[in-house]
């Protein structure tokens, strides 16, 4: 019998060339790997940061635009030389005053035509604001039992929604009558006085232009600044200032049915507002002859449209962007009544709107 003469394989491991070889692989494509995730997440958060502000933009705009338009509006009356306006200190200065359909302050200045100084300290520098006011329908007609005197009582639905306190009006096509609620539960009774000596600040007359019947119904008054600030985050915003009722007792005198002014965050990432307002100029053709600051308008009642510009930048900065070196001209710049903001030489991304606004309710 003849054997087969097998010589045994003799078992190899790998080299410790091949290791670092394997090594060097790996670290390639683990670098490779990696770059690609970190250049994803700049993408993505430059694009949700692009996004975000656009979308503050967007709620900005879509605020302010609704409110100008809707300034000095009374209803069917249509005439803001039919409204009475029966509140304590409600003219001038005040924030009350309905007469000033619509104030601007220019650089923060103190607001024309009023003159009031609400919350210009709060104001970032080089920043403009603007102040609306018009009656908002609710919807609520006044019922049966009519008014027997211009001093009585107006009644309608329960469950209404009213308190104590509020600052609203009752208008029909040809008078308006504004007055703070002076009676208790008017949501649940229907019923809303208007008395003297209640609330605050309380109504300095208590009779109206007239008795009101079934063809009136109630609105409720709307003023609000608005205006550039410093946010909670740390930086610029747009603030809305108005009346509303001290329902937590911020002012610690124990009233809870009173109404008080308050400033609200609204949007982030709104660095400047520059405003321009359209004035007829040429004796009440209805037609806007001239753009003017604030500080620039002839006469406040013949302003019919306003311009405004927003520039909105991103709420985090990216150091892996280069620097913003752009100039942005708000609204033609310094020399026509805007500004000229940067050089910033930052890392927070930038977009400039800008926007014409018609006041429906004069140019009719």
């Amino acid at each position: 019998m003849m054997y087969a003469n097998v010589r045994p394989v003799k078992q190899r491991g790998i080299t410790l060339i091949e290791v670092m070889i394997a090594m060097v692989l790996a670290l390639l494509l683990l670098g490779g790997t990696v770059s690609m995730f970190i250049a994803n997440k700049r993408i993505y958060r430059e694009q949700e940061e692009m996004a975000r502000m656009q979308e503050n933009a967007r709620f900005a705009i879509g605020m302010i635009v609704h409110d100008i338009r809707m300034s000095g509006y009374t209803g069917c009356a249509d005439d803001p030389r039919a409204v009475q306006n029966h509140v304590n200190g409600a003219t001038g200065a005040n924030i009350l005053a309905f007469d000033n359909a619509v104030e601007g302050s220019e650089n923060g200045g103190n607001w024309a035509p009023g003159g009031s100084t609400d919350v210009t300290g709060s104001m970032l520098p080089g920043t403009d604001g603007i102040t609306v006011r018009y009656l908002d329908d609710t919807g609520l007609k006044v019922k049966p039992p009519f008014m027997t005197t211009t001093a009585a009582d107006l009644h309608i639905l329960t469950n209404n929604g009213l308190y104590q306190g509020e600052i609203v009006g009752v208008y029909d096509c040809e008078d308006v009558d504004i007055f703070q609620i002076s009676n208790a539960s008017p949501d649940t009774s229907g019923s809303v006085a208007h008395n003297t000596g209640t609330g605050t600040p309380g109504n300095a007359t208590k009779n109206f232009q007239k008795k009101y019947q079934g063809d009136a119904s109630i609105v409720k008054l709307v003023s609000r600044r608005y205006y550039i600030g410093t946010g909670a985050y740390g930086g610029p915003s747009l603030f809305r200032n108005e009346l509303s009722r001290d329902r937590d007792d911020s002012d610690g005198d124990g009233n809870t049915t009173e109404v008080i002014q308050h400033s609200d965050e609204m949007i982030e990432g709104v660095e400047n507002m520059q405003i321009l307002y359209g004035e007829d100029t040429s004796g009440g053709d209805k037609i806007v002859d001239t753009y003017v600051t604030a500080d620039n308008v002839t006469n406040w009642n013949d302003v019919l449209s306003v311009r405004i510009a927003l520039l909105m930048r991103t709420l985090k900065p990216n150091t892996q962007i280069p620097p913003d070196t752009s100039v942005h001209t708000l609204l033609g710049g310094t020399a026509a009544g805007g500004a000229t903001v940067g050089p910033k030489n930052d890392y927070y991304r930038r977009r400039l709107f800008t926007m014409t606004v018609e006041i429906r309710n004069r140019s009719i």
